[in-house]
């Protein structure tokens, strides 16, 4: 009777952990997500999106580093559209995971606290300012990004 309770237990432990979970196939750092979190996706997706406007560029976070092109040129009041399809991230203005305050970067970037993202995030940012800005990641401090925004 001990070992059924145990058993039971065991396997009560891990349907719960598998719950929301991201699975990846063939080992690379694709993800998709699974029934259980597109529904959650979608909502923060729809409620995360700040800054208005369509995106002139890209930048998309993966676990622990930027994937595609971490380095764009915009013109100055155009958007970028920050997207996290699967980590949790810090964006701050500065190198190597330290805050820098950078002079016409946009307000979301004007403090140390910076701007918080979670697995399924996309925030379109206004950059209304010429100059160039470097992105850093608090929580993983190789990542390394620049927004160029020209006149």
């Amino acid at each position: 009777m001990r070992k059924l309770a145990i058993i039971l237990g065991v396997v009560a432990v891990l349907a719960l952990a598998a719950c929301g979970e991201t699975t990846t196939t063939g080992g690379g750092a694709d993800t998709t997500p699974t029934a259980t979190t597109a529904a959650a996706t979608a909502t923060a997706t729809a409620t995360t999106a700040s800054g208005g406007g369509s995106a002139a560029g890209t930048i998309t976070m993966g676990g622990s580093a930027f994937s595609g092109a971490a380095d764009i040129t915009i013109k100055a009041g155009q958007s970028v559209l920050f997207s996290d399809p699967g980590g949790v991230h810090n964006l701050v203005t500065g190198t190597h995971g330290q805050f820098s305050a950078a002079t016409g970067a946009p307000s979301e970037f004007a403090a140390s606290s910076g701007v918080s993202f979670s697995p399924g995030d996309m925030k379109t940012i206004k950059f209304p300012t010429a100059g160039k800005f470097n992105i850093t990641c608090t929580i993983h401090p190789s990542m390394q990004a620049s927004v160029t925004v020209t006149p």
